[in-house]
């Protein structure tokens, strides 16, 4: 696999960052103001400097983002099994999953391919 391929991947785990963080902040005006929603609106803030970074060349922003979306999927994996099924839990969690493959498989490459 050539290097402008896991360009794509890496911009694709970007593209679903940005629409995962959008969602977020999203609730906002979706859901009651209380502090759950503030705190998601700030992860969401957070997801999008995240696909920002995801944008660039740095591995270090592959790591972080692919120990993020981990952290933040496992918190909604609980969720998910405490309240009755929701569609934006069900998105961000299987965008979460989607980012972590695609982060882990773009670390996976740049380290272990042979870069012709």
């Amino acid at each position: 696999m050539a290097v402008y391929a896991t360009r794509k991947i890496r911009n694709t785990a970007a593209l679903l960052m940005m629409l995962s963080g959008i969602s977020h902040v999203a609730q906002l005006w979706l859901r009651e103001t209380n502090a759950a929603t503030l705190l998601t609106a700030l992860a969401g803030m957070y997801y999008l400097l995240l696909a920002l970074g995801l944008s660039g060349q740095s591995r270090f922003t592959l790591w972080i983002s692919t120990i993020s979306v981990t952290a933040g999927g496992t918190v909604r994996t609980g969720q998910l099994s405490t309240s009755a099924p929701d569609p934006a839990l069900s998105w961000h969690l299987s965008a979460d999953l989607v980012v972590a493959a695609l982060c882990l498989y773009v670390l996976y490459r740049t380290r272990y391919a042979d870069m012709d």
